[in-house]
């Protein structure tokens, strides 16, 4: 999604670009509007400090310089390369190795100018014109000018074929970028796109030297052989157990919306790997780490008491979390099926069963915070007896043991993900228990992956729990033929998704992206939504951090204050 409010940043031909003075008189009213407000949860927020809740953290204070800041993730990581960085665990690491052409500011809204300076597009968005920040180099110390911003657009739109690495799917339509000055690139697409902008905000879409480009896979995919712009850089690695990022001391090109527009102040992160769920808040409890994320619901409250933070940043570059529906199997293919599936999920029972108050009950298959969101809750209500009726309109009836039956086939489905969410498995339990109600069968394989392994392929498995980047809009998720999470492709989708790359940001934009939900969540019900996509980390008392709208960790502006 392209993701704007009150500004373009794509204006048409004799339009004014977006540039940093611009942007600020803009939102310069948003900004004022918000500051009575924001003073006065500050206010709350120091008063509470010794009974903190989810999603709270400590009150803003005087950034300490020095120090090193420990941050434990998920699972270890062993391939870099950039336009793979569709993961948690690698995203937020190259998110402080990697720097972009554009940003998304999750305060105001706005794609904001980072690496370029300025950047437009022309009325039919089939060409963007990005002038290069100057000053900016890699790490290496080559310069980031526009022949290196060139040559990484083509790596993201061609990949790197003699590497073995694929293009970005977020590129759709891409066919040549021009060096038109010294600091200018024109690029030029086959087919409208107003999301590429967007898509130039991707962690994915990470800018690195010419000579990183031109090294072959195994080098693409070695963190200490990447060099970025970003404000960090990689220090040391032991495989399996941590990363060692260091400071880089003349990081001067943050984002203009940072707060901190210098070097970072931490000398260095230490990124760590705790597996165990169960140890998450202990670490941050004990000082063994300093942020943590993927804490489980249960410890929320225990962390948040102990005078820690719970810190539960929302998703907003991704879609809401679901099964997306695979048809591959036949068993799905109908969509009154679908619809059925759809209303025998009890949201509220998952929430207070399964979750915490720092998760939202999905209302869409986009988050509550995302421009373009509609309200489809009232139409998602839990109706086991509609859903029944659905299910016998279709021709399903139930056997004896309960489950239904059509032509000798049981209605019996499977369901696989990641393991990357510490709900998801028991989310799909209190589902499985939902369906049997209505008289479906639900294997629940979430949280296997060696099963995901082999079932991603596989279109007899017919429900992937997750939840996907959305910087290229919907359509890249569920539009292309070959998918492996949904196996379908909609024609009629499909022209939707069309249509909202051809247009840009106002009334028919929305309009579509309307029309988009409506169709992916009710109508053809190829997205179950559970629940808006957050991430909860924990945090020390003394750590001050803030997230990207991809819920990263943003270390470049990070203290803590015992450092």
């Amino acid at each position: 999604m392209l993701y704007l409010n009150q500004t373009d940043p794509h204006p048409g031909p004799g339009a004014t670009p977006v540039t940093g003075a611009l942007l600020r008189r803009r939102t310069a009213l948003k900004i004022a509007a918000a500051f009575a407000a924001a003073a006065l949860a500050l206010t709350g927020c120091q008063q509470a400090a010794s009974d903190q809740g989810p999603g709270t953290r400590v009150a803003a204070g005087t950034p300490v310089e020095g120090g090193t800041l420990i941050y434990a993730e998920v699972t270890p990581i062993n391939n870099w390369q950039t336009q793979s960085a569709r993961f948690y665990e690698k995203a937020n690491v190259l998110n402080s190795v990697l720097d972009r052409l554009t940003y998304f500011d999750p305060e105001s809204g706005d794609l904001v100018p980072w690496l370029a300076s300025e950047f437009s597009a022309n009325a039919e968005h089939t060409e963007f014109i990005f002038t290069v920040r100057p000053g900016v180099t890699f790490s290496d110390g080559t310069p980031l000018d526009a022949a290196a911003v060139k040559a990484n657009l083509d790596s993201f739109g061609f990949g790197i074929p003699a590497a073995q690495i694929q293009p970005n799917v977020d590129f759709a339509g891409y066919t040549s970028s021009e060096v038109t000055a010294p600091d200018q690139v024109k690029v030029t697409l086959a087919a409208p796109n107003s999301n590429f902008l967007r898509a130039t905000s991707s962690v994915t879409a990470g800018l690195v030297s010419p000579a990183t480009l031109g090294l072959d896979a195994a080098g693409q995919s070695a963190l200490s052989r990447i060099s970025g712009s970003g404000p960090f850089v990689f220090e040391s690695e032991k495989p399996d157990e941590e990363v060692v990022l260091a400071k880089r001391g003349d990081y001067a090109w943050a984002p203009e919306t940072s707060d901190n527009q210098g070097a970072a102040y931490l000398d260095r992160v230490v990124i760590k790997y705790l597996p165990e769920v169960a140890h998450r808040a202990g670490a941050v409890q004990s000082g063994q780490v300093d942020l943590v994320r993927g804490l489980q619901p249960a410890d929320e409250a225990a962390l948040a008491a102990s005078g820690s933070q719970v810190l539960a940043p929302a998703g907003t570059d991704l879609t809401s979390n679901m099964a997306a529906v695979r048809t591959g199997s036949g068993r799905l293919a109908d969509p009154q099926v679908r619809r059925a599936l759809q209303l025998g999920i009890d949201r509220q029972s998952i929430k207070d069963t399964v979750l915490s108050d720092s998760y939202t009950i999905a209302a869409s298959v986009l988050n509550h915070g995302a421009p373009g969101f509609v309200d489809l809750s009232a139409e998602l209500a839990y109706d086991p007896e509609q859903a029944k009726d659905l299910l016998d309109d279709a021709g399903w009836t139930v056997g004896a043991d309960g489950i239904r039956e059509k032509d000798g086939e049981k209605l019996a489905l499977t369901v696989t993900s990641s393991n990357n969410s510490v709900v998801i498995k028991p989310a799909f339990e209190l589902i499985e228990q939902q369906w049997r109600q209505i008289g479906v069968q639900l294997k629940n394989r979430a949280a296997d992956n060696t099963f995901l392994a082999t079932a991603m392929p596989d279109p007899a498995v017919e429900l992937f729990g997750t939840r996907q980047f959305i910087y290229g809009g919907l359509g890249p998720i569920f539009e292309p033929d070959n998918n492996t999470m949904t196996h379908t492709s909609d024609p009629a989708l499909n022209e939707l998704f069309a249509a909202e790359r051809a247009a840009g940001p106002g009334p028919d934009r929305d309009r579509i992206l309307a029309e988009e939900q409506r169709a992916l969540v009710l109508e053809q019900a190829y997205s179950l939504v559970l629940w808006d996509e957050v991430q909860v980390y924990g945090a020390g008392p003394d750590t001050h951090i803030d997230f990207t709208s991809g819920t990263a960790p943003i270390f470049q502006g990070a203290w803590t204050a015992g450092s």
